[in-house]
């Protein structure tokens, strides 16, 4: 139940940002009563953290390369609770919630003043950081687990070493599917697009979906993260990695991840319109791919009118 109230709060979030809404605002907690917490300094000590995990990526978040801190206000209680959150510097597509919900559940070694644990105004940083391997599929994932050296060699960044190996390999076990997955991987992360995108056209079988949805998401974050690409170029990217997600939806139309991709590939190619016609088409076929994703992920949508507190 607790995954599927995230799930739906996430994809709230994406649609909060992929619609242009103003968004909906966390409600602040009560303020505590007169006499309530310390602040830290003149006697008061800081409180110490000894537990808890960090923040889970909202699934649209990752997907958009979605990066950087969320500054949230708390009181840590005489037990070294966390309450009272609200965020006081947030993220979109979901992660302000992730923030809060990790932080809940983290636990201090209480401040202290006059040697007595007292409740204190806290202010709490979660960064998110994208751990590029977790975007790796399934197909290469495994192939990484059973090829080590290989590993190596990609996570070195010694990508001559590493096409070496997918060459023998090659001819060793020509009817290995893995390796021309391997081998689409390696061309990414060498910023190969192009070449990469041909080998994907020419991949059969169930590894077609992992490989052009690969494609696509790597042509979604090159737009994101170069502002300094010409709009010809993004252009010329943006329609690259739709078509890859139209293929790989194709290729598995269980898959959640290509509708993801497509949409926030459409919200760019939308900014890059003039035609006010053009871009509510854009964004209406963006709209339809976020209700498939939540149909294909079973995330309830809000109803019509409805508001997410």
């Amino acid at each position: 139940m607790l995954a599927q109230v995230r799930a739906s709060r996430c994809l709230i979030a994406l649609l909060t940002l992929l619609l242009g809404s103003s968004g909906s605002a966390l409600a602040f907690q009560e303020k505590p009563a007169e006499g309530g917490p310390y602040r830290v300094g003149e006697g008061v000590t800081r409180p110490e953290k000894i537990s808890g995990a960090p923040p889970v990526y909202t699934e649209a978040a990752r997907k958009a390369r979605v990066t950087g801190t969320v500054v949230i206000e708390s009181i840590i209680d005489e037990q070294g609770n966390v309450t009272n959150t609200r965020v006081l510097q947030g993220l979109p597509m979901g992660l302000d919630q992730a923030a809060l919900e990790a932080v809940q559940a983290w636990k201090f070694k209480p401040a202290r003043f006059q040697g007595k644990p007292v409740k204190v105004y806290y202010t709490l940083t979660v960064n998110f950081q994208i751990d590029k391997s977790s975007s790796f599929g399934p197909v290469f994932q495994v192939f990484l687990t059973k090829n080590p050296d290989f590993a190596n060699h990609l996570g070195a960044k010694r990508y001559q070493e590493a096409a070496a190996l997918l060459d023998r390999w090659g001819t060793e076990r020509p009817e290995d599917s893995e390796i021309p997955v391997a081998r689409i991987y390696l061309l990414l992360e060498e910023g190969k697009l192009d070449e990469a995108w041909k080998l994907a056209l020419a991949v059969r079988g169930p590894e077609s979906y992992e490989v052009l949805d690969r494609v696509g998401a790597v042509a979604l974050d090159r737009v994101v993260l170069n502002p300094l690409l010409n709009p010809e170029a993004r252009g010329k990217i943006i329609d690259l990695g739709l078509l890859a997600e139209t293929l790989a939806m194709e290729a598995n139309k269980n898959g959640f991840e290509a509708p993801l991709n497509k949409s926030l590939l459409l919200l760019q190619k939308s900014k890059l319109t003039s035609d006010p016609a053009e871009r509510q088409a854009l964004l209406e076929e963006m709209r339809r791919l976020v209700r498939l994703y939540a149909e294909i992920k079973k995330i309830p949508l809000p109803e019509a009118g409805e508001r997410q507190e």
